[in-house]
């Protein structure tokens, strides 16, 4: 079992991240939203169920083109290979948050056994239950986010039997999840994804393997298989940026993540981010982090 400290939070931002090994399919954070550039937990999705707890602060959880505002106390569920993003809700200091993501077959193996068939395919294969806020106004939303608030104890003692007690506390979380919006026995057939999603996951896809190189909204829609109108579309409906907003913010993030831990060179920094002039990279940095890339680095560092 692993637990997220700071330094190794850059995996949440991928899709294809792994949380936790084969063996024990479940990993366990601790988000302090400070560590992030931006204090932005930026688009991303897994197929791994995911609870979160919030700890302080407040935080707006964006669900495709669903935002939820998340008070400390509350928490959230996000469903499988939904996509999602975290940012504070106000201006006050960083939330903190606790998180965890588990494959289906932590509690059951997915297969045709019974606790798959009756309590677990139901919920991840309704695409309408992509996730929802937990308040605690109910008794079983109480229950929940007791139970997660557990979890990153348990898993950072590291006593002997943490597994089993982390596999117990997960099996309650989901009993209680699935007595309330489950289907119980019913077999339930996956309602359709809807193409908007389907095609915004293709086209952040594309960004995200090829932002170094030189690409354009075209190159973005044709990922998708789309034209450069339904492109905008997609974007401004699920993500409200244009695709070309997004492209130049993911360069940033990731040109940021390099300023701070490498010792690369500016210039090199650009290039490698998918920027063709470096007065171009300076003042779009300096307009989306509100100093040079210099002084991000001097900052970040000290």
């Amino acid at each position: 079992m692993d637990i997220l400290l700071p330094g190794s939070h850059k995996e949440l931002y991928r899709e294809n991240a792994v949380h936790g090994t084969p063996k024990f399919p479940i990993k366990i954070y601790m988000n302090d939203f400070s560590w992030y550039v931006n204090n932005i937990i930026d688009w991303h999705w897994h197929p791994e169920l995911e609870f979160a707890l919030v700890l302080s602060g407040k935080v707006r959880c964006h669900i495709n083109d669903m935002i939820l505002e998340v008070s400390e106390g509350e928490g959230f569920f996000i469903n499988s290979n939904i996509m999602h993003m975290e940012t504070p809700a106000s201006s006050e200091p960083a939330p903190l948050m606790t998180t965890v993501v588990f494959m289906p077959e932590f509690i059951g193996d997915c297969g045709s056994d019974l606790i798959s068939k009756r309590y677990i395919k139901p919920i991840i294969s309704d695409t309408s239950i992509k996730g929802f806020k937990l308040t605690g106004s109910s008794p079983w939303e109480q229950d929940i986010l007791s139970f997660i608030r557990q979890l990153y104890p348990a898993a950072e003692k590291h006593e002997f039997g943490y597994e089993l007690k982390i596999r117990n506390i997960i099996s309650q979380i989901w009993y209680s999840l699935a007595l309330n919006i489950g289907k119980n026995d019913v077999e339930s057939q996956p309602l359709a994804i809807s193409s908007g999603e389907k095609r915004i996951k293709k086209m952040l896809t594309f960004i995200h393997e090829n932002y170094s190189s030189d690409i354009s909204v075209e190159d973005i829609a044709r990922a998708a298989n789309i034209s450069k109108s339904e492109c905008f579309r997609c974007f401004r409906s699920i993500i409200s940026k244009k695709p070309v907003t997004y492209l130049n913010e993911f360069r940033l993030k990731n040109a940021a993540d390099l300023l701070i831990n490498t010792s690369q060179q500016i210039t090199e920094i650009c290039f490698s981010c998918g920027f063709n002039h470096i007065s171009y990279f300076g003042k779009m940095f300096r307009q989306y982090y509100g100093m040079t890339p210099k002084e991000f680095r001097k900052k970040s560092r000290s």
